[in-house]
């Protein structure tokens, strides 16, 4: 009889650790699951560069954007993030004649895959007017219209 009692708590032992093993490598399997992977911008900077032209050189704005994948586990296909560029605000100096200048909404795909915990900089350009503005203000958004946004301005004494 004193058999048969050891074998039935060694019975249900490893019964409760078999199922206590099962409830916990089921719940680490939906937690390790992804729906995506998740791209945030990083950092925003702005470079001017100078170009020689005739009759006077040709000034371009240049916008380098940070993209980073945050996942873990999922690789970015290429062709999967779309980098949205908008100007929203432009300044002029006070006194100088405002001149219409509007270099439009940019796009961008990033056409390589983006590993897990890696990133990429695109960087987005264009000429700048002859007379300066103060300073230019830009929404950036990736992978429209649910993806992170931010604003960034630049501004032309610092650079």
């Amino acid at each position: 009889m004193n058999h048969l009692i050891k074998k039935a708590k060694i019975r249900s032992t490893a019964l409760v650790l078999l199922l206590f093993l099962m409830t916990v490598g089921l719940s680490q399997s939906r937690a390790a699951e992804e729906k995506g992977p998740e791209i945030s911008v990083e950092r925003i900077s702005f470079l001017v560069r100078e170009m020689p032209s005739t009759p006077s050189p040709l000034k371009i704005l240049e916008i380098h954007i940070e993209i980073y994948n945050k996942s873990r586990q999922t690789t970015a296909p290429a062709n999967s993030i779309k980098l949205v560029l908008v100007p929203k605000e432009t300044k002029y100096p006070e006194g100088t004649p405002k001149t219409e200048f509007d270099p439009g909404q940019q796009e961008t795909t990033v056409t390589v895959p983006v590993p897990p915990i890696t990133g990429r900089v695109m960087t987005f350009g264009f000429s700048l007017p002859e007379k300066l503005p103060e300073s230019m203000t830009f929404e950036i958004q990736v992978n429209p219209p649910e993806g992170e946004k931010k604003t960034a301005t630049w501004e032309s004494g610092k650079n």
